[in-house]
């Protein structure tokens, strides 16, 4: 068989191949790193099975070798021993033809999976096999001789199966979508929320903001047959209760069968009303009811006013796994960014993002009418009309005065969990710094030292929202394709901090990292993380640490770079700044990823995935301390004359500004990102006693040892 991949044709029947098997000897023999050793007889023996493919590409003089594959079979998987492409046909998907060649003939075989073993240090290679959908299963030692870690990564098959897949993909290794509260929430109402619904109660708003998230769909509402029961009983004079006709339009659930009334009953009396046992009112055994109602089906929670079950909470969620939850739970509380905050983002555009008021109502509903959503989603998900709700916050970002972007964030019911919608107008000039500004938003709700779980929808062709979100360690969610999702983990994890931080993640994200902080090899290490579904997963640490943003695991072994930055340029790259400024901040505080410039003599200094340091220096009363720390991505050499705007804008410096950082006109741009304050600067003083102080070192980037790291660290945090 022949398959064809465009210029790429793919060769798998014995006799096509064999014609190559000198052209695949010497190339793989030139890989020997890569590949290791195989005999010519191998290659001819695997051909023989069928088990040996050969991609060929095209020119002027006809079709020549450009790569093979060579695969063992052991039903009902398969093992990849070599991948291989030339060097000058790389970067043509010649690797991707190849695999799925075999992709589709072990398809059609039945086959469940296919493995492949890589060395845990050959970083393009794991990237290759990442974005071919091979996940990290397990870490294992490699041969003596080389000394490496080997990763053992898996892709399962579209096969139809008698067990279903295990879900675990490389895209979204962490499996966000099977947390509890990934699904919309449906909430049992007591009958006390419903009468608070009349104009006059003095909890009249709350209850309004309770089915004001049902509309914007952040939950669902039901009540319990009981409150029909109710009604009637307390009815005066035959009279109908206008109570009935209102819990008739809502989703009825019956109450629980007698048997199981008569063993949750005083279970829940002992805990809600232990002075009345033996004597319990009618009123009381109702209330009781609700409850037993929305234990027996499963329900999350009950929604009610009623003191003493709210009082109860904890211990009814840890008994019985149900919620008790207040109407004040379903009010924002606009406390903080009521202020407009603006960003430059080019030189005459200004970007500027402020609460929404009803004078935006027309420009927010142009936005989400040109993304085609429809008026009655505009209206319940979007609140695109409710200027002055109580049950959501909404702003708007403006790019040299028009609306550009809206950001709505519906109450947060349940605790450290985040809704957002999002959308942007990607027909206006600055996309992508409006979506930088949205964003941006949403991480500065979750404080230093906090862990949240973000869950974004934002309409369909949103591409400018969605490669930013990428940026920011957001995921698709497999569930709805306008979902993202991300764990927001503002936390610096060392030796001391690491068994808070992992509890911490496992209550908000539901994911398990490792008892004991595990030691730095490098910065691709493979680290076990149990998912919400209580899969045991491999993710490099560089990828978990993107994905978990803008947390970073600071294991011991693993180096740094100190580098020295001025006050001045130190309050615009740096986030989180102490002191708020009502002038407009530069943009590099928008993007995630930052541009730090120094002189080309530093390049040596940065590693990728080193833990950068920003020491403010004493000039322009500036603190003479470490404030500051991220981690490196990239660095690399740029001519003064060949800089453009993507490397100067993610900086706080302009064309005019660079000579001030060195006479060279190449300078090194380091890329770094995930940066937090620290809570206690480290002062001069003791920078000196950890033998990275004196004023030499300070005026430029110096390497740090991983026992200077963590002595920083120690003080720092």
């Amino acid at each position: 068989m022949t398959t064809n991949g465009g210029p790429t044709r793919v060769l798998t029947e014995p006799s096509s191949v064999s014609a190559f098997l000198n052209e695949v000897v010497q190339a793989a023999d030139s890989e020997r790193d890569a590949l290791g050793f195989f005999s010519r007889s191998v290659y001819a023996d695997f051909c023989r099975r069928g088990q040996l493919f050969v991609a060929l590409a095209s020119g002027s003089t006809g079709e020549f070798y450009a790569g093979h594959l060579l695969f063992d079979l052991r039903f009902p998987k398969a093992h990849v021993r070599q991948i291989y492409v030339s060097r000058a046909h790389r970067g043509r998907s010649i690797g991707r033809t190849l695999l799925n060649a075999m992709k589709n003939m072990l398809t059609e075989g039945q086959f469940i999976s296919i493995h492949a073993r890589v060395a845990e240090d050959l970083r393009d290679a794991n990237m290759f096999w990442e974005a071919q959908g091979f996940y990290a299963q397990r870490v294992t030692v490699g041969g003596a001789s080389r000394n490496r870690m080997i990763v053992v990564r898996a892709h399962e098959l579209d096969t139809p199966q008698l067990f279903g897949s295990s879900g675990i993909t490389a895209a979204d290794p962490l499996g966000l979508d099977a947390m509890e509260g990934a699904a919309k929430p449906l909430y049992l109402l007591d009958l006390n929320v419903l009468f608070d619904l009349g104009p006059r109660r003095p909890r009249h708003e709350l209850a309004m903001s309770v089915f004001r998230a049902e509309r914007m769909r952040a939950c669902s509402l039901a009540v319990s047959s009981e409150i029909e029961t109710e009604l009637n009983r307390t009815a005066h004079g035959g009279k109908t209760d206008p109570m009935l006709s209102l819990a008739g339009t809502l989703a009825k659930f019956p109450s629980p069968p007698d048997e199981d009334w008569a063993r949750l009953s005083p279970m829940l009396a002992s805990l809600v009303f232990p002075e009345r046992q033996g004597s319990l009112s009618d009123n009381d055994k109702s209330d009781l009811m609700h409850l037993a109602t929305a234990i027996h089906h499963g329900l999350p929670g009950l929604i009610t006013s009623d003191g003493r079950i709210l009082e109860r909470a904890p211990e009814l969620r840890q008994r019985f796994g149900v919620d008790a939850i207040s109407p004040e739970l379903f009010q924002v509380e606009p406390d903080h960014t009521t202020d407009p905050v603006v960003h430059e983002a080019h030189s005459t555009d200004i970007i500027e993002m402020q609460a929404a008021s009803h004078g935006d109502t027309a420009a927010i509903r142009g936005v989400l009418t040109a993304l085609n959503i429809d008026t009655a989603t505009q209206v319940n998900e979007w609140s695109a009309t409710d200027a002055g709700s109580s049950a959501c916050l909404r702003y708007v970002v403006r790019c040299n005065g028009v609306v550009s972007g809206y950001l709505v964030l519906p109450a947060n019911i349940r605790g450290h969990e985040i809704r957002a919608y999002a959308a942007v107008a990607e027909n206006q000039r600055d996309a992508r710094e409006t979506a930088q500004s949205l964003l941006r938003h949403i991480l500065s709700i979750v404080t230093t030292g906090e862990v949240a779980h973000v869950r974004l929808s934002c309409p369909p062709r949103q591409a400018s929202l969605r490669e930013v979100a990428a940026t920011f360690g957001y995921v698709a969610s497999p569930s709805s394709s306008n979902d993202l999702q991300k764990i927001v983990a503002k936390r610096r994890l060392t030796e001391g901090n690491w068994t808070a931080g992992r509890d911490s993640l496992a209550a908000v994200g539901k994911l398990g990292l490792p008892d004991a902080l595990p030691v730095f090899r490098h910065v691709d290490q493979q680290i076990p993380v149990i998912r919400p579904d209580g899969q045991r997963v491999l993710v490099p640490l560089y990828k978990l640490e993107s994905l978990l943003a803008p947390i970073l695991l600071c294991l011991p072994g693993r180096e740094g770079v100190l580098v020295p930055i001025r006050k001045h340029f130190e309050e615009h790259l740096l986030a989180d700044s102490p002191q708020d400024s009502l002038l407009p901040r530069g943009k590099a505080q928008l993007a995630p990823l930052r541009h730090y410039l120094s002189d080309k003599k530093t390049l040596k200094n940065f590693a990728r995935g080193d833990l950068m340091f920003f020491y403010e220096s004493v000039k322009n009363k500036g603190a003479g301390a470490v404030v500051a720390v991220g981690r490196v991505l990239r660095a690399y050499l740029r001519d003064e004359s060949a800089m453009h705007a993507g490397d100067l804008a993610p900086s706080v410096l302009d064309s005019s500004q660079l000579s001030s950082i060195g006479v060279s006109k190449t300078k090194t741009i380091t890329v770094f990102d995930n940066v937090l304050r620290l809570p206690r600067p480290v002062p001069l003083r003791e920078l000196r006693s950890m033998g990275c102080g004196e004023p030499h070192q300070l005026i430029t980037s110096q390497r740090l040892s991983s026992g200077q790291v963590q002595a920083i660290l120690e003080k720092g945090l």
